[in-house]
């Protein structure tokens, strides 16, 4: 009980500071939701996610951020955010991060605001752990399909971006995703492999 009270307090408090539920409204964040498999299916074909790249966050993930970076409030908070992009040297160590409580922008995240996406690695100003590593993330990730690649298959790219999105954060996640897609399009001659990770069973077990 008293680790899902921090972690539904840290989700209400870090999503975005200070929004209303009308601020909630206007960028079109509903409350958490447990969607069948179906339904993130769908949203994720509707958002030109391919089937070989889409993946689901482990419930098992907000337990183990709190347990590892209990003594780093910073670290926790960010890691817990509902949308980031994580972008990893090959399958190796954490180069740049990128989250929605940093994005800024209204009602839409500007995830590019300030030429973040204009180079590689992106410029992104949050503070990475070089504790992380792609190879601790990708247990979490449980493949949404049997056309999923192995983690075997990521080996082979010069970069790797692991990007949070959910149904709940419906507009939002859908802007970031044509972000990373185009950010991978500006680069043609770097192979730039996107997972793409569906976060809606984990923080609608959070918000209950």
């Amino acid at each position: 009980m008293k680790v899902r009270l921090i972690v539904t307090c840290l989700f209400l408090g870090l999503l975005f500071s200070s929004c209303s539920a009308l601020m909630y409204k206007i960028m079109g964040v509903k409350q958490p939701y447990d969607y069948d498999l179906e339904v993130i299916t769908a949203y994720s074909s509707k958002f030109g996610i391919p089937d070989s790249d889409s993946y689901l966050l482990d419930t098992t993930y907000m337990h183990d951020i709190l347990q590892s970076c209990k003594n780093d409030t910073v670290l926790c908070n960010n890691l817990m955010q509902p949308l980031q992009i994580r972008f990893y040297q090959k399958t190796d160590t954490l180069l740049s991060l990128h989250l929605n409580c940093t994005a800024g922008g209204f009602p839409n995240l500007k995830w590019n605001k300030r030429g973040q996406l204009d180079t590689i690695p992106p410029n992104f100003t949050v503070n990475v752990d070089t504790c992380l590593l792609f190879c601790k993330d990708v247990k979490y990730l449980i493949p949404i399909s049997n056309d999923c690649h192995s983690f075997d298959y990521y080996n082979n790219a010069d970069y790797n971006i692991i990007l949070f999105w959910s149904v709940f954060m419906n507009r939002q996640s859908k802007i970031l995703i044509r972000e990373i897609q185009n950010y991978q399009k500006r680069f043609p001659d770097k192979k730039i492999s996107i997972l793409y990770l569906n976060t809606d069973n984990v923080y609608s077990k959070m918000a209950k």
